[in-house]
């Protein structure tokens, strides 16, 4: 599958560098909640690793925040002037407190193919125009749900009790819609599509969540075989929130997991004529 054709089914991961906790509140975890792959940055010396990692996402700067604009539009130019490094990455900006004039500067001196995100005093308007702007670049594919794998955590699993008998499974991946689960091939004739499950555990980094699932599938495999659970609507929001919480956490440690061991940008972008390998 090319490149193209995998961000139009899975959609783009879109990194925002230093949100304010207001636009994180108000926005990023709305777009969660919308299932948007959307991840918060705080450190700009790891942004082109994880660019050159993540190729056709999108990366959002708070030009607010730690440096003048002289500085970020070097960044940025910086970035834009080795795009053939970055796959398709583009880049946008959005600003609660920097001047109109400067804003303008920005949209003068680089080409940010994101695009702005102009914010008003009206947070319910400003998060409508940044999914209206991440649609327009495609962010959310042909995929309604955002899923991470549990395999590099040994401790996440399903469990449940019935007729006196325990039923625990180790969980390959979750969305806030479903999980799939490890069964071994002598204990899957004991379930069935169809079955309802109610007030299973879900065990996820210490939090133990109850749920009420279906049993949709169980796909045939040695020595294991595949269980697809949806999890149902009568479902506790607050397990489904806790849901979407890890799942963003996993994500995150597959970006920071996947630059690990490489060199992080030491440029000093201050400098008006700036060098950049």
């Amino acid at each position: 599958m090319d490149k193209k054709a995998d961000y139009k089914i899975f959609g783009k991961k879109v990194f925002f560098l230093y949100p304010s906790f207001t636009f994180q509140s108000e926005v990023i975890d709305r777009l969660r909640t919308l299932e948007y792959e959307v991840y918060i940055l705080n450190d700009y010396k790891i942004v082109k690793n994880i660019l050159l990692k993540n190729p056709d996402s999108l990366l959002y700067i708070n030009i607010d925040n730690n440096f003048n604009a002289n500085t970020w539009i070097n960044f940025i130019q910086s970035i834009e002037d080795s795009s053939e490094r970055y796959g398709n990455c583009k880049i946008g900006i959005f600003a609660e407190k920097t001047p109109t004039d400067t804003v303008k500067r920005f949209d003068r001196e680089i080409l940010h193919e994101a695009e702005n995100i102009s914010l008003t005093g009206d947070w319910d308007e400003n998060f409508r125009a940044v999914v209206k702007l991440l649609d327009m670049h495609e962010a959310k594919g042909m995929r309604q749900y955002v899923r991470t794998t549990c395999k590099n955590d040994s401790t996440a699993e399903v469990f449940w009790l019935e007729k006196n008998k325990m039923f625990k499974f180790k969980l390959i991946d979750i969305s806030s819609t479903g999980l799939a689960v490890k069964i071994p091939e002598k204990m899957a004739g004991q379930l069935h599509p169809g079955q309802l499950l109610k007030n299973i555990s879900v065990m996820l980094r210490g939090n133990a969540l109850k749920i009420n699932a279906s049993i949709f599938a169980i796909k045939a495999g040695r020595p294991f075989c595949t269980g697809v659970f949806m999890i149902q609507n009568d479902t506790a929001k607050s397990a489904i929130e806790t849901i979407r919480i890890y799942i963003s956490e996993n994500l995150y440690r597959l970006v920071e997991d996947s630059i690990f061991g490489m060199q992080i940008d030491r440029t000093d972008y201050s400098l008006d004529k700036v060098v950049t390998k």
